[in-house]
């Protein structure tokens, strides 16, 4: 008997003359445009909402605390995550549960001069006022975890990680990119966050508990960091920290939405909340987005072109 061995082979593609190509790069930047002002305009609505509204309204009642305060807080309550005042709890609609045990800090209490100058305060410039002497005094403070009441609205209740499955070679696409910028990825711990990128160290982690499409998001957001430039510029970084977060994750927004992946439960209040209600930001960093968008789907485009070259030379 005779055997007839059929090798399937990929039929040969015709290469794309460069009218073709210069078509298909107007219609992928008309693409990155439009979903880079799905950004803008998703957070722009986002910021014009009740919710978001309600979210500004809390945090403005919260105070910042220094550091040895923040030390004291940590110190009697490990777990504390949002702390106030009990008339600051009782303005938003939280009660403190009685027997609760409150946080003891330091609060500033200014030293007003007198009329006729006795407090001694402290000298001002000639022709200003004089400036008060500060002193503290004792104050409690209480946990949200302490508190009963009405539902405090943070940025963080706005913000939906996606769920499922990414892509298909998505991750490995991103992954490569990040090495080729020689940073060694991780998965693992991040504490709080869900990912971060480490420019001293060349590392980049994302938190181990993220599912695929959420992880997926997350590098491509730390890949826009280093795309962008930011982790070679730490100063600007960190004075600028929320328009470069601003562009981070509105990269990740079109990357992985260029690639079939919707991001927008994540990336509207994550922009929103680095905007600090200002959506004409993101519209700011458009130039900055797409060039950087660009670099990283078109290094998509060429791995995606080697593995079709790989596989139609293996059958």
């Amino acid at each position: 008997m005779t055997t007839t061995t059929t090798t399937r082979r990929r039929k040969a593609k015709t290469a794309p003359t460069p009218e073709q190509r210069a078509e298909w790069a107007a219609a992928r930047d008309a693409r990155l445009t439009e979903l880079h002002e799905q950004v803008a305009t998703g957070v722009a609505a986002l910021v014009e909402g009740d919710a978001w509204q309600n979210m500004l309204n809390a945090a403005k009642r919260f105070h910042r605390y220094s550091l040895g305060n923040q030390l004291l807080i940590m110190v009697q309550r490990p777990d504390a995550t949002q702390v106030a005042g009990f008339t600051t709890w009782k303005a938003l609609g939280r009660q403190v549960r009685k027997g609760e045990r409150g946080i003891g800090i330091l609060a500033p209490c200014p030293i007003r001069p007198r009329e006729d100058g006795t407090s001694a305060p402290m000298a001002g410039a000639p022709g200003e006022a004089p400036k008060p002497r500060m002193r503290w005094k004792a104050a409690t403070v209480f946990d949200i975890a302490q508190t009963e009441g009405e539902e405090v609205v943070t940025a963080a209740d706005l913000v939906t990680m996606p769920t499922g499955d990414a892509p298909a070679g998505l991750w490995d696409g991103l992954a490569a990119q990040v090495t080729a910028h020689g940073y060694t990825l991780e998965r693992g711990d991040c504490g709080t966050a869900e990912g971060w990128t480490n420019p001293g160290t060349h590392v980049v982690r994302i938190s181990g508990d993220t599912v695929d499409a959420a992880a997926v998001s997350v590098l491509a957001h730390e890949l826009g960091h280093i795309v962008c430039g930011h982790a070679r510029d730490l100063p600007t970084y960190a004075t600028c920290r929320g328009r470069c977060e601003i562009e981070a994750e509105s990269v990740a927004y079109v990357v992985t939405g260029a690639r079939g992946l919707d991001t927008s439960g994540g990336s509207f209040g994550y922009v929103a909340g680095w905007a600090h209600g200002h959506p004409e930001q993101v519209r700011g960093a458009a130039e900055t987005v797409l060039r950087a968008a660009r670099t990283i789907l078109d290094a998509l485009d060429a791995t995606d072109e080697d593995t079709d070259t790989e596989e139609a030379g293996q059958e």
